[in-house]
């Protein structure tokens, strides 16, 4: 019985670690292989390639991102193939098995930590014995018990992060690691909070595997772990072999309880973690107290916030904060306040999610109670509540798109300063909302623009609100190149006009002789800039290194 395993990953970069330990766990007792594509390949060509192989037996790993495409190849695969058993598991067919079995064509659904029971599954099938497995689902028999491997067996088996068959494209992807499963919240909104628990693996295996992994040519590595600060000796020890370990062009992301912080482990990550190694992604998602009742998650922001000032005071540890809008309780004018609430701490990245009403989470259950209307489809987001409306969700997706392109870019990091410390002080959420109308009313391309057009957008947009940031526009621009650009930010002069003045600065042998300039650097590696009062400024790139003079 030849077996094979599949996902759609969102993006190259990406690797299923629930495929790797699939395989590791069974491939020594069945015919098992393991392949990754990711959501904009050609389902079509995608099944092609698997009924060529001849499977018998065709696993799908199933999560948000890829129901479509999962179940168009399952479909294909059963329409070309109607003998080939086809089994999917993961989060996204794990809590609800009867709606696939039902709507779905395919045979069975393994619900939770599949690594055992696909084995059973398959041994099962193999044998032609009686299928009535724990956590597997059928057309005859649907079990709503999800699993939970034994990480004490798993650790047994060969690691899934020293496969082969990953060496090649290591370096060119994503690794992610697991120092634990289960998570101890109960968020409401969460597929995490529906698994008991907390397990750990043992520490040997850990740093073992990382060692490995930091020894080997992987640019990322980003655990997998719910809450990885939860357990502080299990932390420590992680945190202390990877700074012990450290080598330069690795990153390690995490995501973490910012309340479980203290100031002597914060003070510690300050001292001794290098430079742009770490990122922490701490889920805040509402400062509204009734929200966080409502949905279960104990938060204390007042905390919270302070131990990320006093991370950020440090400079070495980049942060991720997350918003979630159209949570309950909360309305438009209350997600603003939540909004500036995380905002005001600038960290590097803020990103603004929308309320998902996942299958077999509590608040999908109790989706009436609070008035929520959303798509029936993969991601399941909501259109309105209670609470909130379209038409003000729509509006939020605008301040999403602006802050996305204007903050978390990073590529206009001295503009969104001068304005955050002065015209838009304790006002974030203002710009963006207004920068996000003034795109729809100006029907400005949301794709397929250059990089100068957006500073020109927010120049335009800064002028017709009376701003003058051209300064620190055009200090940002430059910033994001380390040759002279062949655009320009700003079309203050023609480009004729600027390649004559610069064939006459190249020709002043006293400006060239005085600031040791040649008429090449002037003529190649120099931008020019009309001021205001008078005379141009000059950019001269000299790789990560840019000289500003003026010239009269």
């Amino acid at each position: 019985m030849k077996v094979h395993l599949t996902t759609f990953n969102a993006k190259y970069i990406h690797t299923s670690m629930a495929l790797r330990w699939l395989y590791v766990v069974n491939k020594d007792r069945f015919d098992l292989s393991f392949s990754e594509y990711t959501i904009k390949e050609s389902v079509s060509v995608v099944a092609d390639n698997i009924l060529e192989g001849g499977y018998d037996v065709v696993g799908i790993s199933v999560s948000i991102w890829n129901v479509k495409q999962s179940r168009e190849l399952a479909k294909i695969l059963k329409e070309q193939n109607p003998d080939i058993i086809i089994i999917t598991g993961g989060p996204e067919v794990s809590y609800e098995p009867q709606f696939f079995i039902n709507n779905w064509d395919v045979d069975y659904v393994v619900s939770g930590e599949g690594e055992f029971v696909l084995g059973q599954l398959l041994d099962a099938l193999q044998k032609g014995n009686n299928l009535n497995i724990d956590s597997v689902s059928s057309k005859y028999n649907i079990s709503y018990k999800t699993a939970q491997a034994d990480i004490t067996e798993l650790i047994k088996f060969p690691s899934p992060y020293r496969l082969e068959f990953d060496n090649n494209e290591r370096r060119n992807r994503i690794t992610y690691f697991e120092t634990s499963r289960g998570c101890p919240y109960s968020c409401q909104y969460c597929l995490s909070s529906l698994e008991k628990g907390v397990r750990y693996f043992p520490g040997e295996y850990i740093v073992e595997n990382l060692k490995y992994l930091i020894d080997s040519d992987v640019k990322q590595i980003k655990f997998l772990d719910r809450t990885f600060n939860l357990n502080k000796k299990h932390t420590m020890t992680v945190f202390d072999f990877l700074i012990e370990n450290h080598r330069p062009g690795l990153n390690c992301q995490f995501e973490i309880y910012a309340d479980l912080l203290n100031d002597e482990t914060i003070e510690y990550l300050n001292s001794k973690v290098p430079k742009n190694y770490f990122r922490f992604e701490i889920g805040i998602q509402s400062t509204h107290e009734p929200t966080n009742v409502a949905v279960k998650r104990n938060q204390n922001f007042s905390l919270l916030s302070s131990n990320i000032e006093k991370i950020m005071k440090g400079d070495v540890i980049d942060l991720h904060l997350d918003l979630i809008a159209g949570l309950p309780f909360e309305t438009f004018d209350r997600f603003r306040k939540s909004f500036n609430d995380v905002f005001r701490l600038r960290a590097k990245e803020v990103q603004l999610g929308f309320l998902k009403l996942l299958r077999g989470t509590n608040l999908r259950r109790d989706a009436l109670i609070y008035g929520y209307k959303f798509y029936n489809e993969a991601p399941y987001e909501i259109i309105s509540g209670n609470d909130i409306s379209e038409v003000e969700l729509e509006r939020i997706r605008d301040v999403e798109e602006a802050l996305d392109k204007f903050w978390n870019s990073g590529r206009f990091a001295s503009t969104m300063n001068f304005l955050f410390e002065g015209p838009y002080f304790d006002k974030y959420f203002d710009f963006f909302d207004e920068m996000g109308h003034y795109y729809k009313v100006k029907n400005l391309p949301r794709m397929g623009y250059q990089l100068e057009d957006l500073f020109n957008y927010l120049d335009q947009f800064l002028k017709s609100k009376g701003i003058d940031a051209c300064d620190f526009l055009r200090e940002d621009y430059y910033s994001n190149f380390k040759i002279r650009p062949t655009g320009y930010w700003s079309d203050d002069i023609s480009k004729a006009e600027r390649k004559k003045l610069l064939y006459t600065i190249g020709q002043d042998k006293d400006f060239l002789s005085k600031h040791n300039l040649t008429r090449k650097i002037i003529e190649k590696q120099t931008a020019i800039n009309p001021l205001k009062d008078g005379g141009y400024l000059l950019t001269i790139f000299f790789g990560n290194k840019k000289q500003e003079l003026v010239y009269f």
